[in-house]
């Protein structure tokens, strides 16, 4: 009885494993399909080398031959050495240069280089060198390659052209001069996006210098591809805007005249800061107009930080901007193009009193109503947030600056032929 009962029981689990048969088969099938879909995937860790199995192990490829060994080294001595009036030889044919089969031949190209001598390599290099100083002007000539004579005359003509506009002597808080400012009109800009920028900057410098530097308060347009840039010879153009422009071929061509007879181009960037429309522009603008120059910052000593009130470090321009001032350098490596790039223009829109704050009163009504002499940038809807530093000291700092820049462009070439103990207009 009891074999009997032990051999159903027996019957009973076979009876079930062979209905529990499809899962494992199905379980088995599953892993084989997984292996085969992910089983030629790498694993490997971030940044490493790619583990190498047997679905990635590189093809095993024949050892390559070593490489011949390096020709023997050139004769020494007289040999070495070859006559340059003596004829060349003739040139190798094709046949020579290429091999068997299409290959290189490695016999024509492992010959021995014939050296040249010291003395034909010093001659190449002198012709060579007149040859570059030849093609330079002498107004681009820096200060330090050329000889006294010819630099006092380079900056003696620069002198005369700037004094010619000006009337200026002196230097520093000496300086003396009467002229009148002026907006460059180019092309495809908005040249006039800050109306009375220009004119307050003006009246504060003739108010600072107690009327020695008179300058009409009302500054001038002038047309950059007309001919006025050589009769009227302002010794500065004063070029702004926020957009994307062009010079057209006349502008490039009369600024490169203007810039070598010992102008100035003053450039401020309305939108503070690099990458902007006006930035990208300018920048590009400029390698038209001055081919083989560039922009460099401004040394943090120069005669520009300290030519009418010391600076100690750069002011802050709009939205506490405060970007180094780049410059080119033309004429005797004097300054010929300064490019302010934190927007002072939208700061010299608030005027300043007798007390050099901000002046708060209002100045003009018209048939749109009032002006104030605080300008669009302070007291608006946006200050604080469009405008955030508009206030008494960023705006007295920013004129501050603009005085310091405009003494120089005055007066930087007389500064230079003085050291050199020269008395301009002798």
């Amino acid at each position: 009885m009891t074999a009997i009962t032990h051999y159903q029981q027996w019957l009973t689990e076979l009876s079930y494993r062979f209905r529990s048969l499809p899962f494992y088969l199905v379980a088995v099938l599953l892993h084989l399909l997984f292996l085969l879909i992910f089983g030629t995937y790498e694993l490997t860790p971030a940044g490493g080398p790619p583990v190498i199995s047997v679905f990635t192990a590189p093809e095993q490829r024949p050892d390559v031959p070593a490489a011949p060994p390096p020709p023997p080294p050139p004769p020494s001595g007289s040999e070495q050495r070859q006559d340059l009036t003596a004829p060349l030889p003739a040139p190798a044919s094709k046949a020579a240069m290429i091999g068997v089969a299409g290959h290189a031949n490695p016999a024509f190209f492992t010959k021995p280089v014939t050296e040249i001598s010291p003395t034909a390599i010093r001659q190449a290099d002198k012709s060579a060198q007149v040859e570059v100083k030849s093609r330079l002007s002498s107004a681009d000539v820096g200060g330090a390659n050329l000889p006294a004579v010819k630099l006092r005359q380079v900056l003696t003509r620069a002198y005369n052209f700037v004094r010619d506009g000006t009337g200026v002597t002196g230097t520093g808080k000496s300086t003396r001069a009467e002229f009148q400012c002026y907006w460059a009109i180019y092309q495809y800009g908005d040249w006039n996006c800050n109306p009375s920028s220009l004119s307050n900057l003006t009246m504060q410098v003739s108010r600072w210098s107690n009327k020695r530097i008179r300058q009409k308060i009302d500054p001038k347009p002038i047309v950059v591809s007309s001919k006025d840039l050589f009769t009227v010879k302002p010794p500065f153009i004063f070029i702004t805007g926020h957009k994307d422009f062009k010079f057209t071929d006349q502008e490039v061509d009369n600024l490169q005249q203007y810039l070598h007879a010992g102008g100035a181009i003053w450039a401020d960037n309305s939108l503070p800061g690099r990458r902007s429309r006006f930035d990208m522009a300018f920048r590009r603008e400029m390698k038209r107009v001055l081919t083989d120059k560039d922009f460099e910052p401004l040394p943090e000593i120069h005669p520009i930080m300290m030519s009418w009130f010391t600076l100690r470090e750069l002011p802050a321009g709009m939205n506490y901007y405060r970007e180094p001032i780049e410059i080119i350098r033309l004429i005797a490596d004097e300054i010929a193009v300064v490019y302010t790039l934190n927007a002072y223009g939208d700061l010299w829109e608030s005027a300043l009193d007798e007390n050099d704050r901000i002046d708060r009163q209002l100045y003009r009504t018209g048939p749109r109503g009032g002006y104030y002499k605080w300008g669009p940038h302070y007291g608006s809807y946006y200050t604080a947030t469009h405008y955030r530093n508009v206030n008494d000291e960023s705006v007295l700092n920013a004129y501050k600056l603009g005085i310091n820049i405009v003494v120089h462009l005055l007066n930087r070439y007389e500064n230079r032929l003085r050291a050199m103990g020269i008395r301009p207009g002798s």
